[in-house]
């Protein structure tokens, strides 16, 4: 019999999230899947182009009403955030009276939470089990990042979350630390669910369409993602400016922190250290990977980024490089345990420069044994395969 899954996110293709290889996963087994989903409008601020509410004949997408978030702004983000609770309400509503009952509903959390309140609208029609994959745990990553600091409205959010968890059957969560920090607040069964790479990184074919140089005789560390405040950047050009002549580091991304570091860049004179390169398409990373010598990501010194292993880990892993991670607690055990790379854990910037000068002299043949511990570690642990079979037991076992 066709089992009917409906999927909340709040974000989905040509949006780049791994919901959208869930839902690919889905669509090859007797289901049939409907996606609620908004207008794409992430990262740029403004509806993409080239979307289309088909995927295939078993999947079946709403492309809810929101306005754009813009650039980004507090103001927008608000706007962008009610409008699209509010038409996805409605329609959460139309569907529990209209549509056959679905068996099992998955809610693809990204912030805001808001997402997960939706099902618990449609539980009051027509009772179902429901799953949360659950990928920035509130109230901590709101208080990491400096959005609320009053420990009032922390507690307020808090017991909120409470309340939603209540109505799920499962929670899955990124990392093993974050599984004690969701009991404390859910009883029910918590499941490790570690990311994965996309499948155009796990392949590693290069796009030779796309043009991307660095100086071979430089030892480049590259940077790829967001440039926000949760990276940690603050103190990195400290860690620039007492580095090696012979290292270079180019940023692949943009982000809200991205203007303020360039300037911070050119006011210490480090511009002919650094280059910056826009956003690209998921494609063009393998190409910008293979010239690199080391891979860089770095999270702020706050508890909850201690039990977050980042995606962009699992990433680098499965481009097979050496990994430089300004991090702690869970992430760099996960550095030192595959043996591939080097880790500054107490958020030190003459320490970080030392072991980079360091490392930047290190044997070819040792920094490419590093990038096939990666690569060995990613495949026996984090492997799509791995996600898939264990995504696809666990929604046919509910």
């Amino acid at each position: 019999m066709e089992k009917r899954i409906l999927i909340y996110t709040n974000h989905f293709y040509p949006e780049e999230f791994k919901i959208n290889e869930i839902v690919k996963w889905l669509s090859e087994k007797d289901v049939h899947v409907r996606v609620l989903t908004g207008l794409p409008n992430y990262p740029d601020g403004k509806i993409l182009k080239g979307y289309s509410k088909k995927f295939n004949k078993k999947i079946v997408i709403n492309r809810l009403y929101l306005i754009p978030r813009g650039n980004g702004t507090v103001p927008l983000l608000i706007i962008n955030f009610i409008t699209y609770f509010i038409s996805c309400l409605f329609f959460t509503i139309y569907i529990a009276i209209a549509k056959k009952k679905y068996d099992l509903i998955f809610v693809h959390h990204t912030s805001p939470i808001f997402i997960a309140i939706h099902p618990i609208v449609y539980s009051l029609f027509k009772k179902t089990k429901k799953i949360l994959w659950d990928l920035d745990i509130w109230p901590e990553s709101l208080k990491a990042v400096d959005v609320i600091k009053s420990k009032f409205y922390l507690f307020v959010i808090e017991s909120v979350v409470k309340w939603i968890y209540s109505y799920y059957h499962s929670i899955l969560v990124g990392s093993k630390s974050v599984i004690n920090v969701v009991k404390k607040r859910f009883d029910g069964e918590v499941i490790y669910f570690p990311n994965w790479a996309d499948n155009v990184i796990e392949k590693n074919k290069i796009d030779t369409n796309f043009m991307f140089e660095t100086n071979p005789r430089k030892f480049n560390i590259i940077y790829t993602g967001n440039i926000g405040t949760a990276q940690n950047f603050e103190s990195l050009t400290k860690t620039i400016e007492l580095l090696d002549e012979n290292i270079h580091w180019t940023f692949v991304g943009d982000g809200r922190f991205k203007i303020e570091f360039i300037k911070s860049i050119q006011k210490k004179c480090l511009t002919e250290k650094v280059s910056f390169l826009s956003q690209v398409n998921i494609d063009c990373i393998p190409q910008i990977a293979s010239k690199a010598n080391a891979l860089f990501l770095s999270l702020r010194d706050d508890e909850i980024f201690t039990k977050t292993v980042p995606a962009k880990l699992q990433t680098y892993m499965a481009l097979g490089k050496p990994i430089i991670g300004v991090l702690s607690g869970d992430g760099a055990e996960l550095i030192k345990e595959a043996n591939c790379g080097i880790t500054e854990e107490n958020y030190d910037y003459e320490s970080l420069a030392k072991k980079i000068n360091s490392f930047a002299t290190m044997d070819l043949n040792y920094l490419n044994q590093l990038g096939n511990n990666a690569k060995q570690y990613y495949n026996e642990s984090f492997a799509s395969s791995i996600r898939k079979k264990q995504i696809l037991n666990l929604i046919y076992e509910c």
